[in-house]
């Protein structure tokens, strides 16, 4: 069946207000599986978002992220481009047979115990005060702290290392181009340091994640020094600016809904539902593209090759007919049917799922315990959805101190 024009909504995607979750997004959904764009369709519900990112006619639209900016060659394109999200095909399947035998589960839990360690300390720093600024004092440490202890990057190094990921995080944004320079600065630096890590790892291994990267190997196939040069940039960008950005949303959440940190304070066997049920309502990463490798028709949408389609996860999320009636209400005790969307479904799912989900999984309910009475001390400020990762740029608490 053919939708009529009147079935159909128009967003602005990149208007000041545009957020995926708001009532202007779900009466477009009720109306219809797609609203129109100024930028290509945008997919709202859960059925069509899920089978998009399983179809191998849809690739992955963050390669074209900088051409779009006009950058098309030149060093900082040329990382964008070696980056395992923007690889395709063969090459893609190759990287991610050597990868994933270095990035295991049981390398993520051996960290657990550790996690648990960084987010006392961490919390040491600021509970006695009754509030601070969380994302300063908490998301931009904790987990590049997990990251660099899951490389094997050295303590005297940390300091560099965030910065770098700082400056090369970057590359997600919208004004590359006005950040060249910065960008390609940490580039090298980055670079210089992960090819001595990589050397001084083949003479002498140890337990850590670019021991396992340098080693890992298929019928004698290994990675060469510009993949894992690309490897250890996407996981200091990867393993920093998202899963910030998503305990930052979980606290904004949480502080709307106290009956439920106290849920979790008191059940701390909740916190893997909890984390994805956080992903679900409030996900970092709201928005997922993907372009068309083809000319294809999908349902009654005609769809042109090169066309990339806007896949509304974020709304996808509350869809009554995948979620049940009670789609939109957040709840950490709720068996939810189908999971949540965030990281990506099929070939290109998340390497670091994994490890976000149980850094997660580790600080929520120790956060719980130790901050009872969670609320915000001011109102949180937003990246917009359509900046690729959402979350607040600083976000006040206050809360009742309580003891470790």
């Amino acid at each position: 069946m053919t939708a009529t024009t009147n079935d159909i909504a128009e967003l602005d995607l990149l208007g000041a207000g545009f957020r995926v979750d708001s009532a202007e997004v779900r009466a477009a959904a009720g109306r219809h599986w797609y609203a129109r764009t100024s930028l290509g369709p945008a997919v709202l519900r859960y059925e069509d978002c899920a089978a998009v990112l399983h179809d191998r006619r849809f690739r992955q639209a963050s390669a074209d992220h900088l051409a779009d900016q006009g950058i098309t060659d030149g060093p900082v394109a040329e990382m964008w481009r070696d980056m395992i999200l923007n690889i395709e095909g063969d090459r893609h399947g190759r990287l991610r047979r050597l990868v994933s035998q270095a990035f295991t589960p049981m390398a993520v839990d051996e960290l657990r115990p550790r996690m648990r360690a960084i987010v006392h300390d961490l919390v040491d720093g600021f509970a006695p005060a009754g509030g601070c600024e969380f994302m300063g004092a908490f998301a931009d440490r904790y987990p590049p702290q997990v990251m660099f202890d899951l490389l094997g990057i050295p303590e005297e190094e940390h300091g560099q290392f965030l910065e770098w990921g700082k400056t090369l995080a970057l590359t997600i944004s919208y004004s590359v181009a006005e950040h060249a320079a910065a960008i390609d600065a940490a580039r090298i630096g980055l670079y210089a340091a992960t090819d001595w890590l990589c050397a001084s790892r083949r003479h002498r291994p140890g337990d850590d994640l670019i021991s396992r990267l340098v080693a890992a190997a298929d019928e004698g196939d290994r990675l060469t020094i510009q993949e894992l040069r690309s490897m250890v940039f996407g996981l200091v960008v990867g393993g920093q600016d998202t899963t910030r950005n998503q305990f930052g949303l979980a606290m904004v959440l949480f502080a709307r809904h106290p009956d439920q940190w106290a849920v979790l304070s008191h059940r701390p066997e909740l916190a893997a539902q909890a984390t994805e049920e956080v992903i679900r309502i409030a996900p970092t990463v709201p928005i997922i593209w993907r372009t068309a490798a083809e000319d294809l028709v999908w349902r009654d949408l005609p769809i042109t090759a090169g066309t990339r389609l806007w896949l509304l996860v974020g709304a996808a999320h509350t869809d009554e007919a995948a979620y049940g009636p009670d789609a939109r209400r957040f709840d950490i005790t709720a068996e939810r049917p189908v999971p949540q969307l965030a990281f990506g479904h099929g070939v290109h799912y998340c390497l670091g799922a994994a490890l976000a989900r149980t850094e997660i999984a580790e600080a929520l309910p120790v956060l719980a315990g130790r901050l009872p009475g969670l609320e915000l001390a001011g109102p949180p400020v937003l990246r917009p959805d359509i900046s690729g990762i959402v979350g607040p740029d600083a976000l006040p608490i206050r809360f009742r101190p309580a003891s470790r």
